[in-house]
Formats: structure tokens, C-alpha cells, sequence
């Protein structure tokens, strides 16, 4: 197997425009680092006052409860001071490390909240039997994502004009996938209106539980393995790392990105609406 290190800067050229894209650049993941531990809070506190209620799993997990507590408070601290640009761009290897842990992370707490649920709900629910097939599959999907992106390397795809691991290059329109853990969400919630109405309260709890299998699929092959790539590069390259000077320039052309996307939505409306006026304007002719 030929070693990473025998790869030049060129193979991964795709992450270079990710870094300097608004989705991986350090300045504006740094505003949006804190939402990684925000749902981590969130799931953590449900899961403690779930799980004090069940005796006998919360002697055995306690000590996994008080790691993800210490964990949360040391990633919430490190992502509320890369909010300050400067610490985000001097300290972009970090960044990315807290990035990929609080992912990590926040994927495992949602899901071991609502294993903690359904245990509660279900009687016959082997709670330890279903978090550890949990993380032993988290494990494989993402050894398989890592061999699978490292395939894709070795094919060239994270060369400048490769196709990266969705299949798309940073330009293009990435709606479908940028935004795939709003929409698992969103879905997860929508699935368990619909559990909730054909199973009650409990079908509800399985369909949210499934749907963090799934999200947290999703973020272990896509995300964690892009975020580890990209950690790789600025460890291994110093042009990966974006200077003061180039986010100036980032900053001024992302500006000038927003100004023509706008300018471009205002005109198709006027002409969407020149159209619809034109229709009603040979309809009353008709008519007349």
C-alpha cells in the first residue's frame, strides 16, 4: 500500500478549495464551531436525567457519563474562543482537531440519549447489547470510509479538478449534502410524528433512534473523514494554512460572491415577475 506520505500536494489540491471556500475556511468555521457542542449539552444533559433513573445502567455507565462531561467542557471552552478570527487562523490545526472530536462526540451523545429512551420504554431492550453493536459499527463505517477515501486519492480525485468524496467540487452546487445533517434532523423528527401516530410515544423514540444511526453514518463517513484529510494537509502543508492576508482576500471575494448571487436572484424575480405580467396582460386580451 503506497503511504500518505509519498502523495504530493497536488494529489490534494480539492481540500485546498475547501479551506478557503466558506465551509471549511477557519474564519467561518469558527463561528459555527460551538453548534457541535451545543447538541452534545444538549443530548448529554437528557441522557444524565434519563439514565439516574434507571439504577442498575447507570452504576455500570456513570464513568462514561463523567468522560463525555469532562470531554463537553473542555470542547464548548475551545469552541467559544475560536470565535474570535484571529485565534481561529493562528490556530487552525486545533480548530480542526476540536472540529473532528466534537463531531465525534455529538453524534454519540444523540444517539446514546435515545438508546437510553427506548431502554426506559421497552422492557425487552438490551441497552448494552445495542450501544456497543453502535460503536463497533461506527468503527467499521468509518474504516471503510477512510479506505474508501483513500482509494479516491490514489485515483486522483482530490486532485484540483477531482470530484472529492460526494462526487463534487466546492464551486458546484452542494445543497444536497452540505446541509444533509439539517435535513436527517428535520426527517428524524418528521419520522417520529409519523411513529408517534402508528405506534405511539415508542414507535416515535425508534424512528429518531434509527435516525441517528443514520446521521451518525453520515457524519462518520463524510464529515470526520473530510475533517481528518483536511487536518492532514495543514499538519503536512503550510500553504493549507490561510494567512491574515489571504482570509482578507477570502473575506473580499466571498463578499463579492453574495452581492452577484443577489443581484442575480433580484433579476430573475423581476423577470419571473415581467413574465406573470405579461401572461395576465394577454389573458384580459383574450378575454376582451
Amino acid at each position: 500500500m503506497k503511504a500518505l506520505s509519498s502523495f504530493s500536494e497536488q494529489d490534494f489540491e480539492f481540500f485546498r478549495k475547501g479551506v478557503s471556500s466558506r465551509r471549511l475556511n477557519p474564519a467561518n468555521m469558527g463561528k459555527r464551531l460551538f453548534v457541535f457542542p451545543l447538541l452534545s449539552l444538549l443530548s448529554l444533559f437528557g441522557s444524565t436525567a434519563e439514565l439516574s433513573v434507571i439504577t442498575n445502567l447507570y452504576e455500570i455507565w456513570s464513568p462514561l457519563l463523567m468522560f463525555q462531561w469532562a470531554l463537553l467542557i473542555i470542547m464548548s471552552l475551545s469552541s467559544l474562543l475560536f470565535f474570535f478570527k484571529w485565534i481561529s487562523l493562528k490556530f487552525q490545526k486545533i480548530q480542526m482537531a476540536v472540529l473532528i472530536i466534537s463531531s465525534v462526540s455529538m453524534a454519540f451523545n444523540m444517539t446514546f440519549f435515545f438508546l437510553i429512551v427506548l431502554s426506559e420504554r421497552i422492557a425487552s431492550f438490551s441497552f448494552t447489547v445495542s450501544l456497543l453493536l453502535y460503536i463497533l459499527g461506527s468503527i467499521l463505517i468509518f474504516c471503510l470510509s477512510l479506505i474508501r477515501a483513500y482509494r479516491l486519492l490514489k485515483k486522483g480525485k482530490f486532485r484540483e479538478n477531482g470530484r472529492g468524496l460526494l462526487g463534487k467540487q466546492y464551486s458546484e452546487s452542494t445543497s444536497k449534502f452540505s446541509n444533509i445533517a439539517v435535513y436527517a434532523l428535520v426527517a428524524s423528527f418528521l419520522g417520529g410524528g409519523a411513529g408517534t401516530v402508528l405506534f405511539g410515544e415508542t414507535g416515535m423514540y425508534v424512528v429518531i433512534t434509527f435516525a441517528m444511526f443514520v446521521l451518525s453514518a453520515i457524519i462518520y463517513s463524510v464529515g470526520v473523514t473530510e475533517f481528518i484529510f483536511v487536518l492532514y494537509c495543514k499538519l503536512r502543508f503550510p500553504s493549507f494554512n490561510i494567512t491574515a492576508e489571504q482570509q482578507v482576500g477570502i473575506d473580499r471575494k466571498n463578499k463579492i460572491l453574495l452581492k452577484q448571487i443577489n443581484r442575480l436572484e433580484k433579476e430573475k424575480k423581476e423577470a419571473l415577475k415581467q413574465q406573470n405580467h405579461t401572461k395576465r396582460k394577454n389573458s384580459k386580451n383574450l378575454r376582451g
